[in-house]
């Protein structure tokens, strides 16, 4: 059936995803003031986030990386470094010192990335690279301003600035970093500078201060507002792969983590049995008893399969109507059938009054399962399900039965003889 086939790629294979649209809701109503989600969700954002802002990362620190060449020229190009060991001046051999040290870290923090390294420590490293750049800028501006040379104070605001960028960080990382810096400022100026110096220091620190706060507000604000997005993204998204009347995976979920469960299983060689299943008479039991009432039937069929999922990558969904769908993932077609049998007699000890049907006089489901070859796509493995649903109802109903190649694999398991279709499985 082509309405089968993946619409999109799958992100995991857990059956739960369905009813995660419920987390992300209740979040949202309880509020994130201080900026941070109950876990695991605050993991999730944060992978998320770090992987949309990574890009922008490797943008930013290959800016920095050229910017800081240019300043490790002028340093060579303005100061006589042999002059100043002579006359046992070691603070600008300091100053050069920590410039190619935070060099050598942009250029290791950028190849990091570029390699696809640091997928989670990465913001880690943008902090330690910011807090270098601020400290060294600031103790190269103190051995300027002792020798008399021009000196780029505005380089520290912009250093500021820099800190509030779209680096991976969170606001909290943002905001410790740029005191740092503001920090590092005042410290060289206090201990490197003269005594008349100092107070354009403390000026300057406090500008620095002033600025790392305005910094800070538009980073709580913007990362507020990514958080609330991340939150209503989710929601549409799970929103768009659940439904709604029985509160178990829809269409379009089920088809592409099956999909997905398929390419897995063939990668590791792995039995997989797609049911599908069907509500026996549904509609003269809508019509004898209220499309309300169907609803609930429906509701309760759909619970019961949720508990013969044995698994975690077994699958579950509501392919439309009353048509259902079943992945059994790792089960041999013998086992299957026994689950599937015991779905049939679950359905039908649920007792919901069914007096139109012509099958028994309480509501039944039949199924039709087919055994994954290893090879085929999803599409052509519920056309044989499809098949063996036929089957299963034109022998009276109420019962689930296998496609010939699933019933063949259970007869040569029993004489220890597989077809030749099925012996990669072994």
């Amino acid at each position: 059936m082509s309405g089968l086939a993946p619409t999109m790629p799958a992100a995991t294979l857990k059956a739960e995803e369905a009813h995660m649209g419920e987390v992300y809701a209740e979040q949202q109503l309880r509020g994130f003031r201080r900026l941070r989600f109950e876990e695991p969700l605050e993991r999730e954002y944060l992978a998320a986030m770090r992987a949309a802002k990574r890009p922008g990362t490797l943008i930013c620190i290959a800016t920095a990386l050229v910017i800081w060449l240019v300043f490790v020229a002028l340093d060579l190009s303005r100061l006589d470094l042999a002059a100043e060991i002579a006359n046992r001046r070691y603070d600008a051999w300091l100053g050069i010192g920590l410039r190619w040290t935070t060099l050598a870290l942009l250029t290791g923090l950028l190849i990091a990335l570029l390699r696809g390294g640091l997928k989670t420590a990465y913001p880690w490293g943008s902090m330690l690279t910011l807090v270098m750049i601020g400290a060294t800028a600031a103790i190269n501006a103190c051995v300027y301003k002792l020798r008399g040379l021009p000196q780029a104070d505005l380089a520290e605001f912009a250093i500021i600035m820099a800190v509030f960028l779209p680096l991976g960080m969170t606001f909290r990382q943002s905001t410790v970093t740029a005191l740092l810096v503001a920090g590092a400022t005042a410290t060289a100026g206090l201990v490197m500078l003269d005594l008349e110096q100092r107070y354009e220091t403390v000026r300057m620190s406090v500008l620095l201060l002033f600025a790392a706060f305005v910094g800070a507000v538009g980073a709580y604000l913007r990362e507020y507002a990514e958080r609330d997005q991340f939150l209503l993204r989710r929601q549409l998204h799970y929103g768009a792969m659940q439904d709604a009347l029985t509160g178990i995976g829809n269409r379009r979920y089920f088809a592409q983590h099956a999909a997905a469960a398929l390419r897995q299983a063939a990668r590791e060689r792995e039995d997989v049995v797609l049911a599908v299943l069907d509500v026996d008479h549904f509609k003269s039991f809508n019509d004898r008893y209220g499309h309300h009432a169907g609803d609930m039937a429906l509701h309760r069929v759909a619970q019961s399969l949720k508990q013969s999922l044995r698994r975690p990558l077994d699958l579950v969904g509501r392919l439309g109507g009353e048509e259902f769908g079943l992945l059994l993932y790792g089960a041999k077609p013998k086992e299957a059938l026994m689950v599937l049998e015991a779905v049939v007699a679950t359905v039908a000890n649920l007792s919901i009054a069914h007096e139109a049907s012509e099958t028994a006089n309480c509501l039944t489901v039949s199924i039709g399962a087919a055994c994954f070859d290893g090879r085929e796509s999803l599409e052509s493995l519920y056309k044989r399900a499809d098949a063996a649903l036929y089957e299963s109802k034109a022998a009276g109903r109420n019962r689930a039965a296998l496609d010939d190649m699933a019933a063949s694999l259970i007869a040569a398991t029993a004489n220890d003889q597989l077809p030749p279709s099925s012996r990669w499985r072994r």
